[in-house]
């Protein structure tokens, strides 16, 4: 039944099967959010449920120099790294932007490509990205690398006395997996 539950993820999960041919993501605490480039090349900011996000002040000039092609669609989280104001209410908060996935590059429909060539295609349209915006980082799904996802996530509260954390979790994908979209509220 929708909507679904996150699962929470602990290393000992990962110890008990094998997870080869799968592939962890941090989950960054923020919002999802889905960046959409207009036929004339404008950038906007919407919802999964199709509300447009104010566009902070540091990622308007950012995703403008990205250059990216009439018709793109990212899909991603939209966050702060200190969790001190609302971005929402105060256009001046600096966010990033994380995206994990590409579902149109251009007028090249991705969405029924495997996990593997989005991600890369991703990566591609962002190059090296900006101060703000980047792909997700995709890690081998070990122990290891959960563990290393846990003690950044742990680093950053300290360092910025915040109370969650940018890193709100991992997400585990299988390889070669097509996109699959859960349906909203409209």
């Amino acid at each position: 039944m929708f909507p679904f539950k996150p699962v929470r993820i602990t290393e000992q999960m990962f110890r008990s099967r094998d997870w080869t041919g799968w592939v962890l993501e941090r989950k960054y605490d923020g919002f999802r959010c889905v960046l959409i480039v207009d036929a004339k090349g404008a950038a906007a900011l919407w919802t999964r449920e199709r509300k447009p996000i104010a566009m902070p002040d540091n990622l308007r000039q950012q995703i403008a120099d990205l250059k990216l092609p009439a018709g793109t669609v990212l899909d991603g989280e939209i966050w702060t790294p200190t969790k001190r104001g609302s971005w929402r209410h105060d256009k001046t908060v600096v966010c990033n932007l994380t995206f994990w996935d590409v579902i149109r590059a251009g007028s090249q429909d991705l969405s029924r490509e495997k996990l593997e060539k989005r991600h890369e295609r991703l990566v591609e349209l962002l190059g090296g990205g900006t101060d703000n915006i980047s792909a997700v980082e995709q890690y081998a799904a070990t122990p290891e690398n959960f563990e290393e996802a846990l003690r950044v996530a742990r680093a950053h509260r300290d360092t910025t006395d915040s109370k969650s954390g940018f890193i709100h979790g991992v997400v585990l994908k299988k390889l070669s997996s097509p996109r699959q979209d859960h349906p909203t509220r409209t």
